[in-house]
C-alpha cells in the first residue's frame, strides 16, 4: 500500500550489504514491510527467523536470544553438522563493555531467565529439510515463544543462549537465512552483545548467507545509541526511514478497513500520513455525530 518504492530499496540494501535497517515513528507501518520482506524471502526458500522483543524484555538479560533459541524446534537442527544440544541449562560467560557501543551486559542468564519477559521469536522455511540435509518440497515449519504457540521441544531448550551465535552460523553455513528483527529498540544488552558476535562486521566474519532486517523506533531526544549501530555497525547507507503515506495511499487504507474515503483529505492533514494516526483519526471521526462534525 504505497509502499513498492521502499520495499524496492529494502530488497536492493538487502542484496548489496547484507544488511537494511527500518526507522519510523510509533505507527508508522515497520512491522506491516517486515511482513512483506519476510514473505519473498520465505517464498525463495530462505530460512526467515523473525525476533520481536517487548518493552519489559529490554530488562530481562538474555530475553531475546534465549527466545530466539527457544522457538527453533529442533528438528530443523538435525541435518547441521556438529550441532548439539543435550547440555543442562548453563549461563552465559562473563562479558565485558563492547567499546564503542554503551552496552555493558547483566549478570548473565539461563534459558528460564525469560520467562518474565514476552519476547517472540518465529521460524519459517520455504522448504523442509529431510534427515540428511536437502531439501524437501512445499514443507513450511513456524514455532513461536512467549506467546503462546508452540515452543521448540526437545534437548534444544536446554541449551544455553550462548549458543545462538554458533547456531546462526551452522544454519547460514547450511541455508541462506534472514534474520529479521522487529522493534529492536527492546532488545536487552546481553542479546545485543550475543548477536553481535555473529552480525557485526567488526566482530568477526559475518557470514555470507546471513541477511539481517531490522526495524527500530526512533524518538527524538532519545539518548540511548541506536541499537541497529550496536548490533551490526549500521550507517547511514542501510538505514531507509518510512516515508509518510500520500493522500492516494490514506484514501486506500481507509477503504482496506472499511472506512469512508471521503475522509481522506481530513484525515491525511490530521495523521501527518501516519497509518496507525490515519486510521484512529478515522475512526473517531466516522463514531462523531455529524451536527458536532458540522459544528466543530
Amino acid at each position: 500500500m504505497g509502499r513498492s518504492e521502499l520495499l524496492d530499496r529494502l530488497h536492493q540494501t538487502l542484496r548489496s550489504h547484507g544488511r537494511a535497517v527500518l526507522t519510523g515513528a510509533p505507527g508508522a507501518g515497520r512491522s506491516e514491510v517486515l511482513d512483506v520482506v519476510a514473505a519473498t524471502a520465505e517464498s525463495r526458500g530462505e530460512t526467515v527467523l523473525r525476533l520481536t522483543p517487548a518493552e519489559r524484555d529490554r530488562t530481562v538479560p538474555g530475553a531475546a536470544a534465549t527466545e530466539l533459541l527457544a522457538a527453533i524446534p529442533t528438528a530443523a537442527l538435525a541435518p547441521l553438522p556438529g550441532m548439539s544440544f543435550r547440555a543442562g541449562p548453563g549461563s552465559l560467560p562473563a562479558l565485558g563493555a563492547v567499546p564503542g557501543t554503551g552496552l555493558r551486559p547483566g549478570s548473565g542468564t539461563h534459558p528460564g531467565a525469560a520467562a518474565a519477559g514476552t519476547a517472540r521469536a518465529t521460524l519459517r522455511t520455504g522448504g523442509g529439510r529431510s534427515a540428511r540435509g536437502t531439501r524437501t518440497a512445499g514443507a513450511r515449519r513456524t514455532a513461536g515463544a512467549g506467546t503462546g504457540r508452540a515452543r521448540g521441544s526437545g534437548p534444544l531448550g536446554a541449551a544455553p543462549a550462548a549458543s545462538v551465535p554458533a547456531l546462526l552460523r551452522r544454519l547460514a553455513g547450511e541455508w541462506p537465512v534472514l534474520l529479521v528483527i522487529d522493534d529492536a529498540q527492546w532488545l536487552d544488552e546481553e542479546s545485543v552483545l550475543l548477536l553481535r558476535s555473529v552480525l557485526h562486521p567488526g566482530a568477526g566474519t559475518v557470514p555470507a548467507e546471513l541477511r539481517l532486517l531490522i526495524a527500530e523506533r526512533t524518538a527524538p531526544g532519545d539518548p540511548r545509541e541506536p541499537v541497529a549501530h550496536a548490533l551490526c555497525g549500521a550507517t547511514p547507507r542501510d538505514t531507509i526511514p518510512v516515508p509518510p503515506l500520500d493522500p492516494a495511499s490514506t484514501a486506500e487504507l481507509l477503504a482496506r478497513h472499511r472506512l469512508p474515503r471521503r475522509l481522506t483529505d481530513v484525515v491525511h492533514r490530521a495523521s501527518g500520513g501516519n497509518p496507525a494516526r490515519a486510521l484512529a483519526v478515522a475512526r473517531t471521526l466516522t463514531a462523531t455525530p455529524p451536527a458536532e462534525l458540522a459544528a466543530g
